[in-house]
């Protein structure tokens, strides 16, 4: 591919006392229906963050540049003169009066206004991990579209989910794409989709209504140019998510921009076995087995919320990652 392809990822060490000072002075502004979208577990760094950079530069070497964007914070062990790493603080994203936020939504929503960012570039949460090698085919097409794997699916109202975030995107884009053009760009039975969705898009190609679309929970390769358009056409409701101190039930999030892609069919299928979405809830040999096997190639690893020996199941999570990932990263002080 002759184009340069950026990874952006966003972190936050939740332990640090001066961020925490911060957030207490705003955590009293949180009413009660909404506290329970702000858990602690958001903000939880259980020091697996080095075996991220480990990844990326083990197994995407290819890699442009990494732009790390926090709240004017770094890990200890960070190498920050690495010529690939570009830190930006959240000052430079967003409109400084909606600052400080202590939520993802409004950061991943301004990341078009990096400096220097690349037309494609994908963008991982600090839980998405490589865990055996990628290509730049895994995440866009030769003419530079963004590849994902998709399908109708309904949305699915969850405490501490996503739910309203996805219904917002989709007034959104049911807006803009009549049910016919999304069901004609989506490519939702291409076979490339795999058995599995395609048996979902099936189920719910006759409602009435487009549903929402299936979330896979692997990074997200995104256009800035597809970003900057959603801006320009709803400037509004993101300035809203962007003043989003805290989760609010009315926010957008980074699917709203994966969602224009597959309702314009400005995208590629991917390949459906890729990767996929793991929970520490219930980890035990067979899961980390599972992850030092290199069964797949990116792993999203959510820490839950019913872990019930957390200091076990951290230092289990840790071994494993070094049993994967043992060598330093250049990413990483001597």
């Amino acid at each position: 591919m002759n184009f340069p392809i950026d990874f952006v990822v966003t972190w936050v060490d939740g332990s640090d006392p001066i961020w925490r000072k911060k957030k207490s002075r705003y955590d009293g502004s949180v009413d009660t229906s909404k506290k329970s979208m702000n858990s602690e577990k958001a903000y939880r760094d259980w020091g697996t963050f080095k075996y991220w950079f480990r990844g990326v530069e083990k197994f995407a070497p290819w890699v442009n540049k990494v732009y790390l964007v926090t709240d004017n914070q770094k890990p200890d062990w960070l190498d920050i003169s690495n010529e690939k790493l570009v830190i930006v603080d959240h000052r430079e994203i967003i409109f400084p009066d909606y600052l400080p936020v202590f939520s993802a939504n409004p950061i991943e929503s301004n990341l078009n206004n990096i400096s220097g960012l690349s037309e494609q570039f994908v963008f991982f949460n600090d839980d998405m991990y490589l865990t055996a090698p990628v290509s730049p085919s895994d995440f866009f097409s030769e003419n530079g579209l963004p590849k994902y794997n998709t399908a109708l699916s309904p949305i699915i109202p969850e405490r501490f989910g996503t739910g309203n975030f996805q219904i917002n995107d989709m007034e959104i884009i049911t807006s803009y794409f009549s049910r016919n053009e999304i069901l004609k760009n989506g490519q939702f039975f291409n076979p490339k989709q795999g058995l599995k969705n395609i048996v979902k898009s099936l189920l719910y190609r006759n409602s009435q209504f487009i549903c929402g679309f299936w979330e896979s929970h692997l990074p997200y390769p995104l256009l800035k140019s597809t970003m900057d358009l959603v801006w320009e056409k709803e400037k509004a409701i993101l300035e809203k998510t962007s003043a989003s101190r805290f989760r609010n039930p009315s926010d957008t999030n980074i699917w709203l921009f994966k969602y224009w892609q597959i309702a314009s069919g400005q995208y590629a299928i991917g390949n459906p076995k890729l990767g996929g979405l793991f929970s520490l809830d219930n980890a035990g040999s067979e899961f980390w087995d599972l992850l030092n096997s290199g069964k797949y190639q990116i792993m999203c690893i959510n820490d839950g919320f019913n872990v019930q020996d957390e200091e076990q199941v951290m230092k289990e999570f840790i071994t494993t990652l070094e049993k994967l990932l043992p060598e330093k990263s250049s990413f990483e002080l001597l």
